[in-house]
Order: structure tokens, then sequence, then C-alpha cells
């Protein structure tokens, strides 16, 4: 049957059938196709390919939509997991079949991480900042960088034939992309670098350079003198020759370069000689960011010693490097010498905090310095939790951001260290993300926020047991008894900490002492919570704030609080303001628009429902509109009103004007005429009763034309 199939295969099939088989050996081609079709039928083409960009670089060009490119990668051919590169290894790439073989496709969603490094690729560049990045891979794909595949070569081509025409520019960045083969980046990108005399910020993070890629970066950095910021982070720099030439170009007289993020990068393979150079061609710098999980004590011991020497740093980064006893008191010592400190992050170190902070004089005199402290991925015991919160409360703590995400801190350490906040006035930001708390937590929270108007960020996302409500459980008692509840819909931890501390609709003064600075982030669906968060980051006045949670109790949330007889004391000035408030509504008529979610935006207040008790009307008949219901509110309002027969006191209508005696004029009276006079000019001629008083028209027959008739006198 299948022979019999391809006898009947038209030939518009078999053209189908050869394009497919061309996109798939080269998609630049079918791309050219399109652009062809498209300049013929005078619009702008919707692809872009390599040889064209390359013909005329300044052309506006694109790709066709990603979800062709999505259908390319996921159905059109097969492809061998060896083709692919990437630092996460490619069984994440490959699609894998339920009998266990490699089934030489790729997966859907990485399928949509090709799409979208596309889309980056083609897509047009500033001229002053020229971007490269994806950080957003999904959350059902375990990738940390799009991987390299020959068919994209054609796409990073067109990125840096685009690139070429930019001569200014001064920021520089990709990011989560693995770059081509050497020699790529030194003959494609490495020379618009050095065509840019303004260049300021250079990022390549995670971008699995190679040892010819650093060498040839290596060269460009020792001839350039604009460079401020270099970031090669997450790219193992393993000749320890490449570390010596970076560390001569950043230790240069004629170099610029204050701020060095080389954080999760493996240094010259453990070389201690290189890392020596590296730190002491820092001294100068501001910024200072290392750290790899490769280093080992003696590494780590180097880098702590050189914390405690005398340097310009401000900002401090030790990631991913495991710390010993030894090594901790060393960096204790140290940094409590540090005098320009401002800044630290000692992110996946294995410590069990505080770690070298403790609740001792020295201690929290070398951290009264410090305004931004990140502790991420460690621990944080509850005894720890206790020796942080008495640093936090101190009086002489200067902090402005905290970082404790994921720490493993459980219920119990947070009601140590929330409590201890109460009366910081210095803490802004405060991350307590991915970590074990539950709903017992919400009080705490509560407390915090109801006391504390200085936090303005609170990130709780990542929480897995604080929950938002638990529904409602019901049992079915049999046919003709209903359901029966076994439990009743109560609310969870984000709903307290939402309602107690955010948004208390009890009464609207609750409503007003509610917190109106602090964003508080959950993870998941939480509409209000988001709606709140939004409110509280807006940079406007507290008023404001409150006037749209006041609207959202009275349309959405808790309508009983729509009670005229509360109105009876406004006074007369503020009335047109409380009509203009009870006739608004979040999401409608623009008015709030930017707050609510998108998909709770609102068009029009009418209601729509199906009237089923009229009879004898057609389906389409039975639809009846419930109106504004803001005309009913502000009749409520007017008629609940005790002020309002004040405004008829005078009685209905205007009231009279009133006349001053000199606007007032007597009229005359007449004289009586007297007996004998003749003349008397008040006297009125006689005019007899339907008596004609004015002149006249009249056809005359003889002269044929219109006469004139005077008016009698009488």
């Amino acid at each position: 049957m299948s022979g019999a199939g391809n006898e009947n295969e038209g030939p518009s099939h078999r053209r189908s059938t050869r394009a497919r088989k061309q996109r798939e050996a080269n998609p630049c081609e079918f791309l050219d196709e399109e652009e062809d079709a498209a300049s013929a039928a005078g619009r702008p083409s919707s692809g872009a390919s390599s040889s064209n960009a390359s013909s005329n670089p300044s052309s506006e060009t694109r790709l066709a939509t990603p979800s062709t490119h999505r259908r390319r990668w996921h159905w059109y051919g097969k492809r061998n997991a060896a083709e692919f590169s990437s630092v996460d290894g490619t069984d994440k790439i490959i699609r894998t079949s339920r009998w266990g073989y490699n089934s030489g496709i790729v997966g859907y969603d990485c399928s949509g991480v090709f799409a979208k490094g596309e889309k980056e690729l083609v897509a047009e560049q500033d001229a002053e900042n020229v971007a490269l990045e994806m950080t957003d891979f999904g959350s059902e794909v375990k990738l940390t960088q799009v991987p390299y595949h020959a068919d994209l070569l054609p796409y990073y081509d067109y990125f840096a034939q685009g690139i070429q025409q930019h001569s200014d520019v001064e920021s520089f960045s990709i990011t989560n992309f693995h770059l081509p083969p050497s020699p790529w980046l030194g003959e494609n990108v490495i020379p618009t670098l050095e065509n840019s005399f303004t260049l300021t910020d250079l990022t390549l993070s995670n971008c699995s350079l190679s040892g010819e890629d650093l060498a040839s970066l290596a060269n460009f950095l020792q001839g350039n003198t604009t460079l401020c910021s270099l970031d090669l982070s997450r790219n193992d720099i393993e000749s320890a020759d490449t570390v010596k030439s970076i560390a001569k170009a950043v230790n240069a007289k004629s170099s610029s370069i204050v701020h060095v993020n080389l954080s999760y990068c493996a240094l010259g393979s453990g070389d201690k000689g290189a890392l020596d150079k590296l730190l002491a061609s820092v001294k100068k710098c501001e910024s200072l960011e290392i750290g790899h999980k490769s280093m080992d004590s003696e590494a780590v011991a180097s880098i702590a010693k050189f914390v405690g020497k005398k340097n310009a740093l401000t900002f401090f980064s030790l990631a991913g490097a495991r710390l010993d006893k030894e090594n901790k008191k060393t960096l204790e010592a140290s940094f409590a010498k540090n005098k320009t400190i401002e800044s630290l992050c000692l992110s996946s170190n294995g410590l069990a905090l505080p770690g070298i902070f403790h609740n001792t004089k020295k201690s929290i005199k070398s951290m009264s310095k410090l305004t931004y402290l990140d502790l991420s991925f460690n621990s944080l015991p509850v005894q720890g939790a206790k020796a942080l919160a008495k640093i936090l409360e101190h009086a002489d703590c200067s902090l402005e951001t905290l970082i404790l995400s994921n720490n493993h801190l459980t219920t119990k350490g947070a009601n140590h260290i929330l409590p201890a906040l109460k009366e910081n006035e210095s803490l802004e930001e405060l991350d307590l993300s991915g970590n074990w708390l539950n709903d017992a937590v919400a009080p705490a929270v509560v407390d915090l926020l109801q006391n504390n108007s200085t936090l303005l960020s609170l990130d709780l996302q990542g929480n897995k047991s604080l929950k938002n409500n638990a529904k409602e459980q019901r049992r079915w008692r049999g046919h003709g008894q209903g359901y029966e509840t076994i439990r009743p819909a109560e609310d969870r931890g984000k709903a307290e900490i939402v309602k107690g501390a955010l948004f208390d609709t009890t009464s609207l003064q609750t409503i007003a002492n509610s917190n109106h600075t602090c964003a508080v982030h959950f993870s998941g669906r939480n509409e209000r919570a988001e709606t709140m968060r939004n409110i509280n980051e807006l940079d406007v006045a507290e008023g404001v704030k409150i006037r749209y949670k006041v609207v959202l109790a009275l349309t959405e949330v808790n309508k009983d609080l729509y009670d005229p007889r509360s109105f009876n004391d406004v006074p007369l000035e503020l009335m047109p303001y409380l009509i203009t408030l009870v006739q608004q509504e979040l999401g409608v008529a623009g008015y709030g628009c930017d707050i609510l979610p998108k998909r709770k935006n609102k068009k029009d207040r009418s209601k729509s429902y199906w009237d089923y008790t009229t009879p004898g009307l057609a389906w389409y008949l039975r639809r009846k509109t419930i109106c504004d219901p803001t005309l009913s509110c502000i009749f409520e309002v007017i008629m609940g009103w005790q002020s309002l027969p004040l405004l008829f006191v005078n009685g209905a209508g205007k009231l009279p004007k009133k006349v001053t005696k000199q606007a007032a004029k007597k009229k005359s009276r007449k004289r009586r005429r007297k007996f004998g006079e003749d003349d008397d000019s008040d006297d009125e001629p006689y005019i007899p009763k339907g008596a004609r008083k004015t002149a006249k028209r009249v056809w005359d027959q003889e002269t044929r034309r219109f006469v004139r008739i005077p008016a009698p006198v009488y």
C-alpha cells in the first residue's frame, strides 16, 4: 500500500517534500527565497541569510517566526548528540524514547531554546549597547546556556556582520551562549571591539571560551585604554599563561579596569603563581568577584590574606570556593582589618552561618561597615539564626540588602530573625527565598510589616510549604441529600500575610493603616498578592496607594464596606471627591490598568446574563445586560448623606437675589387730569375693538400691481 500511495502522490507533494529537505539542509537558503518573494511583492522580508547580510549589512532583514524554527528543530531531521556542544551535556538535548534508546530528535522544550537563541541572534542591536543575552530557559529545561550546533553558524555570522558597522559601542555583552569554535571570536568579534574607542563594559559570561579565544581576548585587553568593567564569569581559564596575560592587562599603567568578575572560573588549573599574580594586579580595582569549586585550601588562604592587605576594594565576592576552619579564621581576621569593603558576597562556601560573623564587639564593628551582604547557598541553623538576629538588632547595623536564600532556613530560625528587624531603620531588601518556611511564619512576617516602614522588598519565593489557601472539602452524602462539608475553606500563610499586613479590609481605617511600602514576592499565581506588590512598588504618594486599595476593597474584596452611613460626617467640600471615588474601579476606563495583572484588566463594567424566566422568546433575545452599577452607588451616597438637606434650606430652586436701595427704582405714578384740560400727554388714542392698526397691501386689477393702504386714523 505504501508503493501505491507513492504513485498517487502529486507534484505538489513532491515539491513540498523537496522544500522540506532543503530547509533541513540549509535554513538560510529557505530564508533567501522568502526574502526574494517579499521584495518582489513590495513588502518587508521575514527572513535573513548570512550571504545577504554580508552583501548588505545595513539592510533590515529578519528571520521567520520562532515557532517555524521551533518545528524545524523539533521535527525536521535527526541529529546526533555529538553534534551539539554545551557545558550542560548533550543528554538533556536529544529526546530519549520510551524504550531507552536515543531518538535523534531534539526535545520540544529544548527546541524552544534554540528558537529563542535564533531570534536573539538576528535581533537588531543598539549602536551603543550590544547585548546578546539569554536568561529565560523555562522551568522544565535543565539548560544554563544555548548549546551550539553547526546549523546555528549562519545566525552567528549574521550577528557578527550586523555589529561590524557599529563603531561607538559603549557596552558589549554575550551571556549564556555557547560560541562557535575558534577562531570565530577572534575573527568576527575582537576586530569590532578594537575599532570601538568608547568601550567601557565587556561581558562574555558563560560562553565556553576556548584557549585560543582567551588568548586573543588577552591581547586585545593589553592594548585597550577605555575599558572599565571586565566580566569573564563561568568560563574555565585553564591556561596559566592566559591568566597571567589577563593580570598583566589589568595591571597595566594605561588600563582603566576597576571592576573584574572572574567568579566560577577555574583559574590556571590550580597554579598558585598565576593566582598570586592576578591578585596583585587587582589592588587598584574597586570590585573583585572570584571563586570556583576546584580551588583548594591554599588558594582560598591566598585570597583571604589578600582581603586583609591594603587595597581599594569596595565590593568583594568569594563564590563557590569551600572554606575550612583555618580559612574561616583567616578570612574573619582579614575582614576585620579591611576598612574599604562595603559589599560582601560569600555564596556557596559551605558555611554554617553566621560563618565569619559572631556576636562580638570586633565582629559587630567590622559588620557595621557593610551595606550589602549575600550569604546565599549555605546553611543557617537555628543557633546561627539567633546569633545573626543579635547582630541585626544592634544599633550600629547599617545593612541595606540582606540575602539569605537557599540556606535551609526553617520557621524556627526565621522567628528569631524577623522580630529583630522590627526596629531596624536601614534594611530595604530581605531575601528569604528557597528556604524551608511554612505557614507558621506568617504571624512573624505580619508583625514585621506592621512595625517596619523602611523595608521595601521581601522575597519569600521558593518556600514550598508556604501555601496560599486551603480549598473546601466536601463529601457526597447520597441521592437527594447533596454534599456535606468536611473542612471549610481557610486562609493559609500567603493569604494571612496579605490580609494581615498589606490589605486588611476589616474597615476603611485598617486599609489606611496597612503596609504601603514593602513589595512582598511569592511564588505561584496569587493575583491579590501580585496586585498589592504592584501598588506598593509605585513611586507615588502614600495617599494614592491607599486610594487604589480602597477602590479595590469597595468593588471586589469586601463590598460590605460600602455603607452610606459611614459618609455622614463628610464635609461639603469633600463630597465631589467622594462621588468620584465610588464610581472608580481598577482596570476600567484606564484607571489602575498597570496595577492589576494583565489577565484581570476589564474593559466594561456591564455584566450580561441569560434570562430563562421570560417565556416565548428566542435564546438570543433572552440575554439581558446589567448597566453600570456606579450610578446606584452615587445615588446611595447622596441619599445617605445627612448634610444633604442643608442644600435645600431655603426651598427648592434658585435663591432670590438681594436688591439694594440704590438699585431699587420707584415707578412714577400717573397725574390725574383736571377738569377743563384739553391736552393730556398721557391720554392714549381711542382704537375700536377689532380695528385694523397697521397698513396692508391689496392687489389692484387695473394696474396689475399691489397697492399699499395705510392704517386708519381714529
